[in-house]
């Protein structure tokens, strides 16, 4: 017979055979034949045998709802709920699915109600290539599945969640006041924007107050309300919004418009592919210019990855497999063979309504209709088209935009009708990128109009008779960049503006930047070229001293120190040099401060700055102070958000969206949570606001560990939700305040309990072991739950704990004596 293998682990005894006699769970789930051990050797050595009863068969979880660390392709997924059976079989249910981002199986794949009620899958059975892996001792369960298995990124792939009702106050206050020699100036700015979610339509309002010295001032911005119908793909809205088109500029309207919700159409898909075979369960590492850019986890048999976040779309991919037996292959996947498409929202606009914040002669606000379309006319191609008319003014327009590997073009044609002028007119512009190597871009663009077009802005405001003359006819730029180890970075930008009257304007900007051990050096300058030619008086200004201020340069050097940053900068423009050093320091994701001194040649003065930015938990607070010379500014800012809700009014740090959401973790107070918008803190109730949410994608708002009560678990530190627009979401961290007694156990005699005894609950069911001296530590005690003690002396007794009164929930466990009597 051989000798069991006995260890201890985290301060509990645990047994298991030894290999030759080990159990593993497989894909299947299934349990293999029991262990056998010498009993009477466990007495001998003081070891409870019905320890070695329970141990005996393979790895497995008790049955019932347990909350357990998810692994799944190797990443973790934070802790889950999951349910076990009699035989502590795993119930895939469609709550566990949707925790592990996996696909529901078909119905016929359907087990009934195996546990508790719930129904579960034959996930194995549905995908063969699942790899199974529970993990008891280390509460884990290890997945690795197919990407097929896997939900995709595609919006239309998942549900999102709808409905919800909140009001919320976004709010932006600053004042400011000044010193000038003698004069002294105070302003103070406001804005708000009011509104409310509710079944999914979202209605904003927005206003602004500003006070400078005694003139105040109140302006209404807008009012309007939106909602997204996801079956349709389409969004409304009504109230004063902007005329959407791909191809004109549009208008501010009083109105209604109905247009294509983009985030239902946009993919993260990359558009590259990579396929291969694993020999076995493998780890694949994606890597593009030496950078890992994706790891994952493929089960035996082919795999295609597709959800690969692309640092560009002109480098190769090379990509790693390596298989458990120790072996790897490499190979490449050309940029070549990425999928590109155009970034396109396919469908239909129309808007109707009356131009407003455009003030005309008369005051008229003219009724404006417009119509747009965009379609894909192939994988590389998107075509839109579109017109807008009102009364006096009409134009229409079309664009073509390609997308190729390492290259994109656009063209834009646009036709006005001005009637009142009696003018037409005609606006093209077109576009052209290249990467013709991993460290070369090159683009060229231009736009030309005849002086007969008109944006319909133009129709309404009053215009100067040479007011034509002096707007663009022509426009070009081109830009390029280069980058290289050695050199670093390079990159240069020339454009050129002609107008109608023969004005032209030449401007040429370059850079160059490297990091070297210590610090980054980066330098840029910009410069007029030619020559303007002044239609008044037909003279040039080459060089002119007016023209010198268009010439700029400037350098910088930055010093990283730690979580400091120390700059030192000049720069000169014209006959003017400013010198400066700078330092910044980021604290903690809750204060940051930056400190500045510069010096002026053109009136010699020195100034110098102090800005601290601060997140006291439920605002966010800005205070600045620079003085120099004769003048001082002091500055302070305070921002944020109040959410009313169901549950109560919540204060936020940061502005809210039109899709957001409220977390609550217990009535702990304090608790840091991240959120795709930055940390947020849990208020006196427990509740804190989720800003935003990204609509239509998966959001992870996750409970940082460090910022509960030592005493305190969550069954789940982390969520994933994924909201539709307009949605108000409920987030719930279930609290569990686990009770953790180091008990001192004797009998009635007053001797320590013997080691080795085994602690069940009164079903009988295996809880830990007896260490030195009587030693019983409980992870979650509960002074209802009846214990009992397991002798080697195959007697029992009850035990008695003395639990004492406890209210300290910062304290990692507490002490107690316990009596064990007998059955």
């Amino acid at each position: 017979m051989q000798t069991p293998l006995v260890c201890a682990l985290g301060g509990a005894l645990f047994l298991a055979p030894l290999p030759e006699a080990s159990a593993s769970v497989s894909s299947t789930q299934s349990a293999s034949a029991a262990a056998q051990f010498d009993l009477e050797m466990l007495r001998q050595r003081g070891i409870d045998p019905k320890l070695a009863e329970y141990l005996s068969e393979a790895p497995r979880f008790s049955p019932g709802l347990r909350v357990v660390d998810l692994i799944v392709n190797g990443v973790k997924l934070g802790k889950v709920d999951a349910r076990f059976g009699s035989e502590g079989k795993l119930c895939f249910d469609e709550n566990f699915l949707r925790k592990a981002r996996l696909r529901v199986p078909a119905s016929s794949y359907r087990l009934g109600n195996v546990v508790a009620g719930d129904t579960c899958y034959d996930f194995v059975a549905a995908y063969p290539q699942t790899s199974l892996t529970l993990r008891p001792n280390r509460e884990q369960i290890f997945l690795v599945v197919p990407q097929d298995a896997m939900l995709g990124d595609a919006p239309e792939a998942r549900d999102f969640t709808t409905g919800g009702t909140a009001g919320i106050l976004n709010y932006d206050v600053m004042s400011v006041r000044s010193r000038f020699g003698d004069n002294k100036r105070t302003a103070t700015y406001a804005t708000t924007q009011a509104g409310f979610n509710a079944g999914d339509w979202i209605v904003r309002s927005r206003q602004l107050y500003s006070k400078d010295g005694d003139q105040q001032r109140f302006n209404h911005l807008y009012t309007y309300a939106q909602r997204t119908f996801a079956d349709q793909k389409a969004v409304l809205q009504a109230g004063q919004i902007n005329v959407n088109s791909p191809v004109f500029v549009g208008a501010p309207i009083t109105g209604v418009q109905l247009l294509p919700e983009g985030a239902l159409y946009s993919s993260t898909a990359s558009g590259a592919l990579v396929q291969g075979i694993a020999q076995s369960q493998a780890t694949i590492e994606v890597r593009q210019a030496g950078v890992l850019i994706y790891t994952t986890m493929v089960p035996e048999g082919p795999f295609a990855l597709t959800d690969i976040p692309l640092m560009n779309t002109g480098a190769d991919l090379e990509v790693t497999v390596q298989e458990t037996n120790g072996q790897s292959r490499t190979f490449t996947v050309s940029a070549a063979t990425f999928r590109s498409s155009v970034s396109s929202q396919p469908g239909y606009s129309l808007a109707v309504g009356k131009v407003r914040e455009i003030a005309t002669e008369k005051g008229a606000s003219p009724v404006v209709a417009a119509a747009n379309g965009t379609w894909n006319l192939n994988p590389s191609t998107v075509g839109s088209a579109g017109i807008m008319a009102s009364a006096r003014y009409s134009t229409v327009g079309s664009s073509l935009d390609f997308s190729f590997p390492n290259a994109n073009a656009a063209l834009r044609t646009t036709f006005s009708n001005a009637s009142e002028e009696g003018v037409k007119g005609a606006q093209v512009g077109a576009n052209f990128n290249l990467r013709p190597a991993e460290s070369v871009t090159v683009g060229v663009s231009t736009t030309q109009q005849s002086s007969g077009y008109r944006n319909l802005s133009d129709t309404l405001v009053g215009k100067s008779p040479d007011w034509m003359a002096s707007q663009y006819k022509r426009q070009y730029s081109a830009t390029t960049g280069w980058s290289n180890p050695t050199v670093g970075s390079l990159n240069a930008t020339y454009s050129t503006s002609r107008a109608f009257n023969g004005n032209s304007s030449n401007r040429l900007v370059g850079s160059w930047g490297k990091s070297f051990d210590r610090a980054t050096v980066t330098a840029s300058v910009e410069t007029a070229l030619g020559s303007a030619r002044n239609s008044d008086r037909g003279q040039s200004t080459r060089g002119s001293r007016k023209g010198s201020n268009n010439n700029a340069a400037y350098v910088n050097v930055s010093i990283p120190i730690g979580t400091r940053s120390a700059r030192a900068y000049v720069s000169k423009r014209g006959d003017s040099t400013r010198t400066g050093v700078a330092m910044s320091d980021i604290v903690s994701d809750q204060l940051n401060y930056r400190l500045a001194a510069e010096r002026n040649s053109a009136n010699q003065d020195t100034y110098a700055s102090a800005n601290v930015s601060a997140i006291p938990r439920y605002t966010s607070l800005d205070l600045g102070y620079s003085q120099g010379g004769s003048s001082s500014t002091q500055s302070a800012r305070i921002s944020g958000a109040a959410v009313a809700h169901k549950s109560g009014v919540t204060l936020s740090p940061y502005a809210v969206q039109d899709t957001f959401g409220i977390v609550a973790v217990g009535d702990l107070s304090g608790v840091k949570l991240t959120t795709p918008n930055g940390p947020v803190w849990t208020d006196a109730t427990g509740q804190a606001v989720i800003p935003h949410l990204h609509a239509y994608r998966s959001n992870r708002v996750e409970v940082q560990p460090k910022s509960l009560p030592r005493r305190v678990d969550l069954r789940n530190g982390f969520q994933s939700v994924e909201a539709g627009r307009g949605s108000v979401n409920h987030l719930q961290f279930d609290v569990i305040k686990a009770r953790r007694i180091l008990i001192d156990a004797v009998n009635e005699d007053g001797k320590p309990l013997p080691k080795g005894s085994s602690v069940l609950d009164s079903n009988g069911n295996f809880i830990t072991t007896v260490l030195d001296k009587g030693v019983v530590f409980l992870t979650d005690a509960n002074p209802e739950q009846a214990l009992k003690v397991s002798l080697p002396n195959e007697k029992t007794c009850n035990l008695k704990i003395d639990y004492r009164e406890e209210n300290n929930d910062d304290i990692f466990y507490e002490k107690a004596p316990a009596l064990c009597v007998p059955a």
